[in-house]
């Protein structure tokens, strides 16, 4: 039997799984129309509607409410205009309509209030980076502690002590994702546009690490001379001791980048020209579907391992690791974590990440349990603590502690906590840290909403909230960065 033959039968399972990526990808494109149009999307000529902005709701968008007409029906909605703010008068236009009201954009500022400044950046507010550029920075301090308030007090949580806002300074943000196509003149790089499909670039940007805005413009340029017209992908970008560690994944179903030699070989010698630290990609769709490794990116370039350094420890995190915003405010973190747990001699780390909350405590002779469900994580957190001589404080759980919470028992024999869930929080680990007796828990969140709804469960258990930190490391955002300390009655 020849060989062709012998390839026939995989070659028609690869033809069979193209043939149903196809018609899932057809099918979701439907759903996503249908979704669209149960969500309300209005005419594009739609009339403009004139607001005054009540407040600034929680995702940064000004809120108002309006009489308006739809489907020969009148009532009151509540409209959200994104880039407005309280007291101001603006002319909007309609975009959707959901059960949570009307989604417009302004067409003209008509009173603007006296807290409203000229942006920083001029990609504002088409850019989805931000949410605040018009609004003077201590009025967005005010908000967001505002914000995490109120959610404690519908959650029935009283803090003892509730800290002045702690801000980072701007320009500091280390990690990003972009996104990239290759146009037939010129390459689109940036943010995805606010309400729309389009890429922003973000040519002004004070939020952005300024290394990250120059690496944008040197991938634009490689882009340009040699990625194939009608090619998107995403670089994910994260800045370590040694440098920016990037990711690149392609988008919208394309075939993976390891499908194209040639670019493959440019973009080796381009990462070590453009002075990277590492260059991975993330294999294509078909590479997944036959090797099982969708998760695990394919290494390019790194001259030597790149580490980020957690106290005496140096961690060498995975392609597209978690890290904190930015260095300033993971020193805060850090240094607030290190305040809660003061005393501890053993302490659990609950969704460890890489370390970067417990291991700066082993210096202080803490033993540590990481507990985390990404293995590649974890090992990369128990090999620096190995490097450095300090591998016996150092131990390691792999769990899921979404789906396998740690029980009262296992918890009961440690001093003192430390949480950092995902922004959907930890419920089902959080019940059972209520009647865990561990003396004190540090948790950090970055959803408010999420984070009450856990700390209720604490509190009413027996724990008192001894204070909490409002940390802004995600400047002119709406997004929130909190931790506060619980301690046993």
């Amino acid at each position: 039997m020849s060989k062709s033959v012998l390839q026939q039968p995989a070659q028609r399972h690869g033809k069979q799984k193209r043939q149903q990526r196809r018609k899932k990808h057809l099918r979701t494109t439907l759903s996503r129309h249908s979704a669209n149009r149960k969500a309300g999307w209005l005419p594009r000529n739609a009339a403009p509607i004139e607001v005054k902005i009540s407040h600034v709701g929680g995702r940064g968008d000004g809120v108002g409410k309006v009489s308006y007409t739809h489907n020969h029906q009148s009532r009151q909605y509540m409209v959200f205009v994104p880039a407005s703010l309280p007291g101001e008068r603006v002319l909007a236009q309609p975009l959707s309509l959901n059960a949570q009201g009307i989604r417009a954009r302004m067409i003209e500022l008509i009173e603007p209030a006296a807290v409203r400044r000229a942006p920083h950046c001029q990609a504002f507010p088409a850019c989805g980076g931000c949410q605040f550029q018009h609004w003077k920075e201590a009025e967005v301090g005010i908000w967001k502690q505002a914000q995490v308030t109120a959610f404690l007090e519908r959650a029935n949580i009283w803090p003892r002590q509730v800290r002045p806002l702690h801000a980072v300074p701007l320009q500091s943000r280390r990690r990003a994702t972009f996104h990239l196509k290759r146009l037939a003149n010129s390459v689109a790089a940036g943010f995805n546009e606010r309400q729309g499909p389009q890429i922003v670039t973000p040519e002004s940007c004070v939020v952005l690490h300024p290394k990250l805005l120059a690496f944008l413009d040197k991938l634009r340029a490689f882009a340009l001379r040699e990625f194939p017209v009608g090619c998107s992908i995403d670089a994910q970008v994260n800045q370590l001791d040694q440098g920016l560690c990037v990711q690149l994944r392609t988008t919208g179903g394309r075939a993976g980048l390891e499908s194209m030699p040639a670019l493959v070989a440019a973009l080796g010698n381009w990462a070590g020209e453009a002075g990277l630290a590492r260059l991975s990609l993330v294999p294509g769709a078909e590479v997944a579907d036959t090797t099982y490794c969708a998760a695990q990116p394919i290494p390019l370039y790194a001259p030597v391992p790149p580490t980020i350094r957690f106290g005496e420890i140096a961690v060498n995190p995975p392609a597209g690791a978690f890290l904190q915003a930015s260095p300033q405010g993971e020193a805060e973190l850090q240094a607030r974590v290190a305040e809660g747990v003061d005393g501890a001699q053993s302490v659990i780390d609950l969704f460890s990440g890489i370390g970067t909350l417990s291991l700066p405590l082993v210096a202080k002779g803490v033993r540590i349990l990481a507990v985390e469900q990404d293995r590649a994580a974890l090992a990369a957190l128990k090999n620096g603590a190995d490097a450095a001589g300090l591998g016996g404080q150092v131990a390691g759980r792999l769990a899921n502690l979404k789906n396998a919470p740690l029980t009262e028992a296992d918890l009961g024999r440690f001093d003192a906590v430390i949480l950092d869930p995902p922004r959907g929080g930890a419920s089902a680990q959080c019940a059972l840290l209520a009647h865990s007796q561990v003396p004190r828990i540090v948790m950090v969140s970055c959803n408010p909403a999420s984070f009450a709804r856990d700390a209720a469960l604490l509190t009413n258990s027996g724990y008192c909230c001894d204070w909490l930190q409002v940390i802004d490391q995600f400047r002119l955002s709406n997004h929130i960065e909190l931790v506060a300390q619980f301690s046993c009655i």
